[in-house]
């Protein structure tokens, strides 16, 4: 079966992580649209920074389908002015392509025409999902700095691509407001949480509780500073670490190159002490981590070779994704690194 699908903002990304379907036949038509086969379909859905992805379907699917479904969209409208003749369709109405609608998702199809196929739409950016998490949360927890649920999900699936297996539980060291969590959960994982300020874990705890998905699901507190041993008692079973590390200080405007390469060095000493802290449950509980690191713009960036150097030292084998993750109006922007 082909399938043909709309990356992301961010294409490289967007490749990586549709390796987790291990795609045959890739075709790139062009920046953001591509067509592949593959036979882990059940996988596609989990996909986070896919737009949107479609099946190709015959003219006598289309012709059996549209006997009874009279109200589709489209991009073209030439074309389907004359399906309307062919097949009695009532109306229709022009779509963006790279664009989703809760209309279209809930009552209508999506069947478009490239390069004289039919492709009908399968499945659409969980948009709901990650409305929940980012616009559900304490206010106070909408800083610059806090990781987009919806990159929390393609670090999940980046992992699981390169490590070819799902991880027993998932440890988020810095778990701040609780968006690891959230995914974590919704997925099935269990999960373990620390920070250094546990009344904010408290807190938020509670507040995530108020509405929980899976309650069978393990999920531990502890207080605990990163630079520190993990203690033996509080993972006790393999993890994987996903989080989003240190990014502060925060850069403004009036930040210099001198207070940049400073910053970056206090970053430094957090990373290569915690890299250190995990290394030691290495063995023990088989971890593997999948993390961010501040990647500052138009700066002399030297974290990423500085974890690779350290790491190696504990035996670690160190990739990173070459696309940056960004968001707009900010200074710093994010690098996926994948430690196994």
């Amino acid at each position: 079966m082909t399938y043909f699908a709309i990356l992301g903002k961010n294409r490289g990304i967007s490749l990586e992580e549709l390796k987790l379907v291990k795609p045959v036949n890739l075709l790139e038509i062009n920046n953001i649209l591509v067509t592949f086969e593959t036979e882990k379909v059940e996988e596609l859905n989990n996909l986070w920074w896919i737009i949107k992805w479609w099946e190709i379907v015959d003219k006598d699917w289309l012709k059996n389908r549209l006997e009874w479904q009279k109200i589709l969209w489209t991009k073209d409208k030439d074309f389907w002015i004359k399906l309307k003749k062919e097949f009695g369709i009532k109306r229709f109405k022009l779509v963006d392509l790279f664009k989703t609608d809760k209309e279209v998702k809930s009552k209508w199809i999506e069947i478009v025409k490239i390069q004289n196929q039919y492709w009908v739409v399968k499945w659409y950016q969980n948009i709901r999902l990650y409305e929940e998490i980012d616009f559900s949360k304490p206010s106070r927890s909408m800083k610059m700095w806090m990781m987009p649920a919806k990159f929390t999900h393609i670090m999940l699936n980046i992992w699981l691509w390169i490590c070819k297996k799902r991880p027993v539980a998932i440890y988020d060291p810095f778990a701040w407001s609780g968006t690891t969590w959230f995914l974590a959960n919704h997925f099935w994982y269990d999960f373990f949480w620390s920070d250094i300020d546990i009344q904010h874990l408290e807190k938020n705890r509670e507040w995530w509780l108020k509405n929980p998905l899976h309650t069978e699901k393990k999920f531990e507190i502890l207080k605990h500073d990163i630079t520190k041993e993990i203690p033996n008692d509080f993972l006790d079973w393999d993890v994987l670490v996903v989080s989003e590390w240190w990014l502060w200080p925060i850069v403004f405007e009036k930040s210099t190159q001198v207070d940049i390469m400073k910053f970056q060095n206090q970053v430094w000493d957090l990373y290569k002490k915690f890299i250190t802290t995990i290394s030691k449950t290495r063995d023990s509980h088989h971890t593997k981590a999948v993390f961010t690191i501040p990647y500052y713009i138009n700066q002399s960036n030297f974290l990423e070779q500085e974890i690779k150097k350290w790491s190696s030292t504990f035996g670690w084998k160190m990739s990173s994704i070459d696309e940056v993750y960004c968001r707009e109006n900010q200074k710093v922007w994010r690098k996926i690194i994948v430690l196994e």
